[in-house]
């Protein structure tokens, strides 16, 4: 049981888990979109709206005022370069001073000074090109970086990971205890209860065994305690058919150390096993039956009467003319 309980703690712990990942990552990737197209939104408002004054600046020229244009939308959050390229692909502003005159051969700067208007570039997994014309042989590039956001959301996934792992935990462990409280803890006190009741039961089976075992030995060290015996069953037998015509569904014979002398059950209501001259202790599993019986050999006087699930059974004590205790009639009814 409690490995079945530990089996079933695990699917369940395996299960939440699996369900909490398939939720963190359809959050995360919802998310994660909704961040990246509102940064790349806001970046290309920006730039929009200062591009006017680089436009002016640039076609006075007014160097300085040109120059501080650029600086302040290089200061765009997630803008990492702000430059001017002409068609021969020669960069002619840069906000950093070592990239002037410098060359920009890649396909995406290609097809910006080829383009008449705006256009919005990848560049590469986490960077955009953003493009503008500033006039018909100069075009204005600002190259975009998610790499912060990207980080964040990395960094945001791996915690909820963690919460996930936590919560699964707690939720594995409430479980568990509850399956333990609700089905193991009276799994094991009837296990207790029935690991007691055979111990009982064997220490009964015990006591007539050597009872069974005391009367062979005494039986076979003294032939006329076998005669006598032979009496006694003759005796006993003719008592059982004087009672044989009120039996009910159940009737046996036991002698003087409860050995089957004769037995009917064919239902097999009492007696697992009917062979004659088997023991008591080996022909009944009922525990009951076997401690009344163990109850009359030590004390031989009185009828007794068991209530045993749907029957009513009576256990007789049989003496000799005597008064000697020669045997025991069972005979059992259902109700």
């Amino acid at each position: 049981m409690k490995k079945n309980i530990v089996i079933l703690s695990t699917i369940c712990f395996i299960f939440t888990s699996f369900l909490l990942y398939v939720f963190i990552e359809y959050v995360y990737v919802n998310r994660i979109s909704l961040a990246l197209s509102s940064a790349q939104k806001t970046s290309i408002s920006l730039v929009d709206a200062i591009s006017p004054e680089i436009k002016a600046s640039f076609l006075k020229p007014d160097d300085i005022s040109l120059l501080y244009s650029i600086e302040r939308m290089s200061k765009i959050k997630n803008i990492t370069e702000v430059f001017i390229i002409d068609k021969q692909m020669n960069v002619l502003i840069h906000n950093d001073s070592s990239k002037w005159n410098k060359k920009y051969n890649e396909d995406v700067f290609v097809n910006a000074v080829s383009s008449k208007d705006k256009m919005l570039q990848k560049l590469n997994t986490s960077s955009f090109v953003y493009s503008l014309p500033i006039n018909e042989n100069s075009f204005l590039c600002t190259i975009f970086s998610l790499d912060e956001i990207l980080n964040n959301f990395k960094i945001w996934k791996m915690k909820l990971y963690v919460l996930a792992f936590v919560l699964s935990f707690a939720v594995t462990f409430c479980i568990y205890y509850l399956l333990k409280f609700f089905f193991l803890r009276p799994f094991l006190k009837a296990k207790k209860y029935l690991s007691l009741n055979e111990r009982n039961k064997k220490t009964i089976y015990s006591d007539l065994i050597n009872m069974a075992f005391q009367t062979s030995e005494i039986a076979n060290e003294k032939l006329d305690n076998i005669e006598s015996k032979s009496g006694k069953i003759k005796e006993l037998f003719k008592y059982a058919l004087e009672r044989l015509q009120y039996s009910g569904n159940v009737f046996a014979v036991l002698d003087d150390s409860a050995r089957i002398l004769y037995c009917f059950d064919p239902d097999k209501n009492i007696f697992d096993k009917q062979d004659i001259n088997s023991h008591i202790v080996n022909a009944v599993s009922k525990a009951g039956i076997i401690q009344t019986i163990s109850k009359i050999i030590a004390d031989p006087h009185l009828t007794e009467e068991l209530d045993i699930e749907n029957l009513k059974v009576q256990l007789i004590p049989v003496k000799n003319e005597s008064g000697g205790f020669i045997g025991i009639l069972i005979t059992a009814n259902i109700k």
